[in-house]
């Protein structure tokens, strides 16, 4: 077997997939049964190469059990108050009146019931709500714990979220990729500093946060947080710089990886050189300084994938032997995914394995390529690649690998990133370099700290400078920004034929694999075409946007509506349309949308559409209520508005009809205290598929629609209903939903909201009347699927 790392990585992350899937358990023996077979029929296959396989799947299994429990023993303690007996693990993060510290436990108890005990190590991540003064100062005294640090504390304990919307984020997820398995929330009153345990790593974490605050001390604000982000991988740096290289689309600079540990290869490189120490003593050097910064970055997975292959690499050329740069990454994905399984599925393991698998299998073929090219009619004096050209195909490469990934995870990708990477990447190599020499000095000689910071402080205003102006030609041609979701089945393998046709690994010459070659191609490009014109359901989609509504409708006819886009009760760092709505859009390949409706007037519903409208987001038609009061969309120029009533109707060339049944009268504008009850009720309906979408009417409007309704549901089954007023107990009175008699009932909600919805009241009576209900806060975003005659339904929450 050529290369068994590589068929071992593959096993064991094979094994991790399946435990986080919960495949059933026929699959898996089907599976093991036809790997235990395979040297039977292939003799080139051996006996202890599929055990080898065999053992590193079955580890996967065993590593995907523990770390995916299907029962959390937390469970008991999840929304009541708790005391922690905990370590303190790294240094506090301070922002927006906020204090993380992440934990190690020793012990959890339940507040209420003392028999309630959980003596295990769990990780925890702990926000301590600071207060303000009169003068607005955060109250922070006696709150700078460092790591070691023992802390009793008591507070409300809560579960991570997921991923509760398309496209979204799975909170949970990547807490567990960095060992944390709950969160704790607790005011600053509840925690007593009660002892200290020191390790190497807390040692190691304090000379780290010496060189930071050294670097706070000579340099700008701006500067030191580019100094921590590129040594250190430190994420407490300031958003609007971070923001600055996601523009550029060089955010990976920011984070460590294989480009910082390669940068301090060189270095040390040349030393050792300058030194004559032999190449088979660098393993002697090379080990103890990478194990060094890997503890000093975090153990960032990406550092210790580099420095797995460095290793591998220097160990190999020092006893002369032939180095295989895919074994190598794969022994690093072996390690990683061992001791974290989770990191699996996180965006900075699979980018960083990405970025150097596509540079290992395409660069050298790619630059053979491009200098056979330019070589064709040369006999003497032939072209080589100088490292402007070395450097496009080395980033091209390396975006190969990543793509796919970017767009899965990120759901965006700019073009300009190309021309980004070359400028600054080099230069973020120069200021890697440059401060780490800074860092040394002023360690030893405090006293030079004012005048060794002006050549790092001028490298790292120049970099911030040039971030800007790259950013003002990407924002001048906006059109080099791809925003999609993840590619297809389909179009993985049309993206992977064309690199591999464009490196030359199909030997063409041949007429057979020319003809291979083609057909596959062909093939794949044909499924692309047939897939867009496959038969399609209506899909809708409750998203879960917290305290306030927002539907997103998908026609068979491939037409895109949004019924409200949910908002903020109170005032956020980022938008609902950031955080909800585009990675939704965009993770659906929606490009624009047909027409948004606007049930009523009230944050939680129109924030989101505003944001949308205000962007520049393609709107075709907005649709609101004749009664709405929202001056700034009535008068915006972007979108063309029209205003419904009771009768209005929009009718689709597929068969989708939308109806409207309140409000009546003319046109005018109610108060904001009267808008719940100018809310669009609408009927969606596709075939025998009925859908009724309420807004936050009340009482006083069901009574009038009670009627209406019950005449329409001899008519038409209502399969679902989309509570009004989030499940408030003035609204869904017993005669409005017996008049609907609906199958399943949707409360869109936010958890732990401080209007007590929905109501009990409400729950128990859709419960008397056999109606399945789901919950966004409960469930997540729930999306419904029919084509007019079924009708099925999935939850993103677990």
């Amino acid at each position: 077997m050529k290369r068994p790392l590589l068929w071992g990585f593959a096993a064991l992350s094979l094994g991790v997939v399946t435990s986080f899937y919960r495949a059933p358990l026929w699959l898996i023996l089907i599976f093991s049964c036809l790997l235990v077979v395979m040297p039977f029929f292939i003799k080139q296959v051996k006996n202890s190469q599929v055990f080898f396989i065999l053992g590193l799947f079955c580890l996967g299994l065993v590593l995907g059990s523990t770390t995916f429990l299907q029962s959390d023993e937390l469970e008991p303690f999840y929304e009541k108050e708790v005391s922690v007996l905990g370590v303190v693990t790294d240094y506090p993060i301070s922002k927006a009146g906020q204090l993380a510290i992440k934990l190690k436990t020793k012990e959890i108890s339940s507040s209420n019931d003392l028999k309630k005990q959980l003596k295990k190590q769990i990780g925890l991540k702990t926000t301590i709500y600071l207060e303000s003064d009169n003068n607005s100062k955060i109250k922070s005294s006696n709150l700078n714990y460092i790591p070691g640090d023992i802390l009793l504390l008591k507070g409300n304990l809560s579960e991570p979220a997921g991923k509760r919307n398309p496209g979204g984020f799975d909170y949970d997820l990547y807490l567990k990729s960095q060992s944390i398995d709950a969160l704790l929330s607790v005011r600053p009153e509840n925690i007593e500093l009660i002892g200290q345990e020191t390790s190497i790593y807390d040692q190691i974490l304090k000379i780290k946060r010496t060189l930071e605050d050294q670097s706070d001390a000579y340099l700008s604000e701006d500067v030191s947080d580019l100094l921590k982000g590129v040594v250190f991988g430190e994420k407490d740096i300031s958003n609007e710089l971070s923001q600055r290289f996601q523009d550029a689309g060089v955010s990976h600079v920011l984070a460590v990886s294989g480009l910082h540990v390669g940068y301090l290869f060189v270095a040390l490189s040349f030393l050792l050189m300058t030194m004559k120490i032999r190449r088979q003593y660098w393993i002697i050097f090379l080990a103890p300084m990478l194990f060094f910064y890997i503890a000093l970055t975090g153990f960032a997975p990406s550092v210790i994938r580099a420095s797995i292959m460095l290793l591998c690499l220097t160990l190999g050329q020092g006893i002369h032997r032939e180095h295989d740069a895919l074994n190598q990454l794969s022994l690093a994905g072996l390690i990683i995914i061992w001791i974290w399984p989770a990191q699996l599925f996180q965006a900075g393991f699979q980018l960083s394995m990405g970025a150097v698998l596509g540079i290992v299998i395409f660069y050298q073929p790619l630059l053979y390529r491009y200098e056979k090219i330019r070589n064709h009619k040369r006999v003497k004096n032939k072209i080589t690649s100088g490292p402007l050209m070395q450097g496009l195909i080395l980033t091209f490469c390396a975006t190969v690998g990543t793509l796919p990934i970017l767009l899965y995870h990120f759901k965006s990708f700019t073009l300009i990133s190309f021309f980004a990477n070359i400028v600054v990447v080099p230069l973020i190599g120069i200021f890697l370099l440059t401060s780490l020499v800074f860092l040394l000095l002023i360690s030893c000689f405090p006293f030079l700290g004012p005048v060794l910071s002006i050549p790092v402080g001028f490298l790292g205003e120049s970099i911030v400078v040039m971030l800007m102006g790259i950013n003002d030609v990407g924002d001048t041609l906006g059109f080099l920004w791809i925003n999609r979701g993840g590619f297809t089945v389909a179009e993985i393998g049309l993206f992977l034929w064309a690199i591999f046709l464009i490196s030359g690994y199909f030997y063409l010459k041949l007429p057979r694999v020319k003809q291979l070659v083609t057909a596959v191609g062909m093939g794949l490009i044909l499924i692309l075409m047939v897939s867009l014109f496959l038969p399609k359901n209506l899909v809708v989609t409750i998203l879960d946007v917290g305290q306030g509504d927002s539907i997103l409708i998908e026609t068979p006819e491939g037409h895109h509506y949004l019924v409200d886009g949910g908002g903020y009760l109170f005032e956020k760092s980022t938008t609902i349309s950031e955080n909800v709505l585009y990675p939704v859009l965009y993770s659906k390949n929606i490009k624009k949308l047909d027409g948004v409706f606007l049930t009523h007037n009230h944050v939680d519903h129109s924030q989101g559409i505003e944001e949308l409208i205000f962007d520049g987001y393609p709107v075709e038609n907005l649709f609101m209520s004749i009664q709405t009061n929202n001056e700034k969309l009535l008068q915006q120029q972007m979108a063309p508005v029209i205003l419904l009533k009771k009768g209005s109707v929009i009718e689709e060339p597929g068969g989708i009809t939308i109806e409207v049944y309140n409000p009546e009268g003319k046109i005018n504008p109610k108060d904001d205290d009267e808008q719940n009850n100018t809310s669009l009720v609408m009927r969606l309906s596709y075939k025998n598929t009925n859908l009724l979408l309420c807004g936050d009417i009340e009482a006083a409007v069901e009574s009038q629609l009670a009627e209406i309704l019950a005449a329409e549901s001899k008519k038409r089954d209502f399969q679902m209903i989309k509570i009004p007023h989030h499940g408030s107990k003035t609204s869904s009175t017993p005669a409005f939903i017996q008049a609907i008699e609906p199958e399943m009932a949707v409360i869109s909600v936010g958890a732990h909201n401080l209007f007590g919805h929905p109501s009990d009241e409400v729950l128990h009576r859709l419960e008397d009347n056999d109606i399945t209900t789901l919950r966004t806060d409960k469930n997540g975003a729930i999306e419904i699927t029919s084509n007019g005659e079924w009708i099925h339904y999935k939850n993103y929450q677990n």
